[in-house]
């Protein structure tokens, strides 16, 4: 499924490439653009060069940076959604407000696309964010 140029535009930023991939092919199917980066870092400067909008940010909370990377989105974008990708009862930063969190599947579970359509689904319509589907 190809979204249509009025899609949600979901970026995906974590350290695990093979993860943000998956994730960003999973949210593609949910109706969604998305867009890559391993860094907090490599986010902010292909967020200034590419010059698109983000609805969506997905975030690894252990990232190194992620602090200034919220802070500099969240001028610059201020009805920004985040979801944090971790553990609800993880400590987060004091600047950094998830709208809702997303637990990344340890090497023990068992991953199934359709579960995870579903809950990047549930996901969008918990944090307001429409995907075109």
């Amino acid at each position: 499924m190809t979204p249509s140029p009025a899609a949600t535009t979901v970026w995906i930023v974590d350290n695990d490439l093979g993860f943000v991939w998956w994730l960003g092919e999973v949210f593609t199917e949910a109706g969604c653009r998305t867009l890559p980066a391993l860094s907090c870092e490599q986010a902010l400067a292909l967020i200034k060069s590419l010059n698109v909008g983000i609805d969506l940010l997905v975030v690894n909370t252990q990232l190194p940076g992620v602090n200034k990377m919220l802070q500099t989105l969240s001028r610059a974008h201020p009805n920004l959604k985040i979801v944090a990708i971790g553990k609800a009862s993880a400590v987060l930063p004091a600047a950094f407000r998830p709208q809702a969190h997303l637990e990344r599947p340890s090497a023990s579970d068992s991953i199934s696309r359709p579960d995870w359509l579903k809950k990047v689904r549930r996901l969008l319509k918990e944090v307001a964010v429409a995907a075109v589907v």
